[in-house]
C-alpha cells in the first residue's frame, strides 16, 4: 500500500520523519512524503488529500469524522506553547480593536487566543514566518507567534505580552496540545498501527543518530541558524513526541471539550484516536 504521508519543514517533523523520508517503506507500506508549511496541511485535510498527514490540533478537531490521532509524531509539551507579541508601547488593552497577525486560520494558535480572549479578536492570516516582519513593520499590531520564533522574536523588536502555553497549564494543569500525526480513517486500523510504528522506529533512529537526520534537518531549516534548530527540537521533541500517551489524550480532549463548549469545534462521536 502506497500512501501520502505530509509534515511540515519545521525542524521537529523533519527530525521525527527524516528515516522514514530516507527508507520509505515499512513492511508492506510504502511513503510518499509530501513537504508544506503546516497551514497548508489543515486545509488539505479538509479535502482529505492525504492519507497520512501533521496537522493542528485546532484542525483535527474538524476532521474527526474522516481522521483519527496516531500516537507517535506530535508536538505537546510544556513552555511550548503560542506567544503574543507586540512592539514596546502597544499594551493588551489595544487587543479589542488591534490587528493579529496569525499564522493561519486552522492552527491551534489562533484557537488557543480565540478562548484566551473569549471571542475571535480582528485576525489577518499570513504564513507563519511573515508574522513578526508584519508587526515589527506596522502592518498589524500583534502577532500570534509559533515555531521557532519562540527564539527569535527579539530581533524584530518585539516584547511578550502573552504567553499563551503558560496560560492554558495555569488553566488546565495539563500540557498543551499543538500539532498531531492523523491518519483517514478508511484505511483501516492495521494499516494506521503499522504507519504509528514506522513514526516510531523513524523517531527512534533519528536520537540514535542513524539516516543522516541532521543534514535532513537543515536541508529543509532553510535560513534558520544551528542553535536555533536545535533549540526547536529540544522544545517539541519530546516523550508525547514517542507516545502521546493517557496524559497527552487527556491534553487533547480538555482542549477539544473547552473549544466545543464555545462553539469552535463540532461535536463527534467518533473516538479521538485512530486505533
Amino acid at each position: 500500500m502506497h500512501l501520502r504521508i505530509g509534515y511540515s519543514t519545521c525542524p521537529n517533523d523533519t527530525y521525527v520523519f527524516a528515516a522514514l523520508a530516507k527508507e520509505r517503506e515499512s513492511g508492506p507500506v510504502t511513503f510518499e512524503p509530501v513537504l508544506a508549511d503546516v497551514e497548508t496541511l489543515n486545509g488539505w485535510a479538509l479535502e482529505k488529500r492525504l492519507h497520512v498527514t501533521k496537522l493542528s490540533f485546532s484542525a483535527l478537531g474538524l476532521v474527526l469524522d474522516s481522521y483519527g490521532l496516531l500516537y507517535a509524531g506530535g508536538a505537546l509539551g510544556r513552555g511550548c506553547g503560542p506567544i503574543l507579541v507586540a512592539r514596546p508601547g502597544i499594551g493588551l488593552d489595544s487587543l479589542e480593536k488591534g490587528l493579529v497577525a496569525a499564522p493561519g486560520d486552522l492552527t491551534t494558535a489562533k484557537l488557543l487566543l480565540t478562548l484566551y480572549i473569549g471571542h475571535e479578536p480582528r485576525f489577518s492570516q499570513m504564513v507563519f514566518s511573515e508574522v513578526m516582519p508584519a508587526v515589527s513593520e506596522g502592518k498589524a499590531d500583534f502577532g500570534l507567534i509559533i515555531h521557532e520564533g519562540r527564539f527569535t522574536y527579539q530581533e524584530y523588536g518585539l516584547e511578550v505580552l502573552v504567553d499563551l502555553g503558560e496560560w492554558w497549564e495555569a488553566e488546565g494543569g495539563r500540557p498543551i496540545p499543538l500539532g498531531g500525526i492523523a491518519i483517514r480513517r478508511d484505511l483501516g486500523k492495521v494499516v494506521a498501527m503499522e504507519v504509528d510504528q514506522a513514526i516510531g522506529r523513524s523517531l527512534v533512529a533519528a536520537r540514535s543518530g542513524r539516516s543522516n537526520t541532521m543534514d535532513y534537518v537543515l536541508a529543509h531549516a532553510q535560513e534558520m541558524a544551528p542553535d536555533v534548530v536545535a533549540q526547536h527540537i529540544e522544545l517539541y521533541v519530546n516523550d508525547f513526541s514517542t507516545n502521546l500517551g493517557p496524559e497527552g489524550r487527556d491534553a487533547v480532549d480538555f482542549l477539544f471539550s473547552r473549544a466545543r463548549e464555545q462553539g469552535l469545534i463540532p461535536q463527534s462521536s467518533l473516538p479521538l484516536m485512530a486505533y
